[in-house]
């Protein structure tokens, strides 16, 4: 609790972990602790070293996530609770390395991610997926009933949509470049408030 209070005054975790990279000498002892303070009470991991294009947007805040050093995620990334992204360093693995993780990518809950595999950009991984193989640019990686999983790749006229997508009491959101943006098109619009009444 008094690491999730310094955190926030100081414009988050990821702003933290910005200064921690930056600094020097006690000021970088005293980010980096209060860094991993955050997580430890949060039961999260995210090793300070690892690699973001953006802020990603955290719908449950840093609950129970684990990223390895060398992983490198993208920009505009939503990663849900429960989720593994993690490097293989036995060097006799086929599946040796860390992931890399795309631009626009939506991570759901209890995913993992292992290995030297790249998952493109724009692509929607539905819960308690594992991806260990390279997935393709604009695809969707879905959990069949029986366990198995499908990877449906679209042409790019069809964008994967990849935004997290809210309500703040007053209307709809959706996350962008590390902020929040109204949602405008009607079709969606008409399709919230069929299900939620909003």
């Amino acid at each position: 609790m008094i690491a999730r209070a310094i955190v926030n005054k100081l414009g988050g975790i990821f702003e933290v972990k910005k200064k921690a990279n930056a600094a020097s000498g006690i000021k970088k002892k005293i980010f980096t602790t209060l860094y991993y303070m955050y997580q430890y009470e949060n039961k999260s991991s995210v090793n300070i070293l690892t690699q973001f294009a953006g802020t990603p947007c955290l719908p449950h805040d840093l609950k129970a996530i684990f990223i390895s050093g060398p992983a490198k995620i993208g920009k505009n990334c939503v990663i849900f609770h429960n989720v593994t992204i993690n490097a293989i360093n036995h060097t006799d693995d086929e599946k040796f390395g860390a992931p890399v993780i795309g631009d626009n990518c939506y991570i759901s809950p209890a995913v993992t991610i292992m290995g030297g595999c790249k998952v493109g950009n724009f692509v929607r991984i539905e819960a308690n997926a594992t991806i260990t193989e390279d997935i393709p640019d604009n695809s969707v990686v879905s959990v069949l009933p029986d366990g198995s999983q499908k990877v449906t790749t679209y042409p790019k006229q069809q964008r994967v949509d990849t935004k997290y997508y809210s309500h703040n009491g007053k209307k709809w959101i959706y996350n962008e470049d590390g902020g929040w943006s109204e949602v405008t098109d009607e079709a969606k619009l008409k399709r919230f408030f069929e299900v939620y009444g909003k």
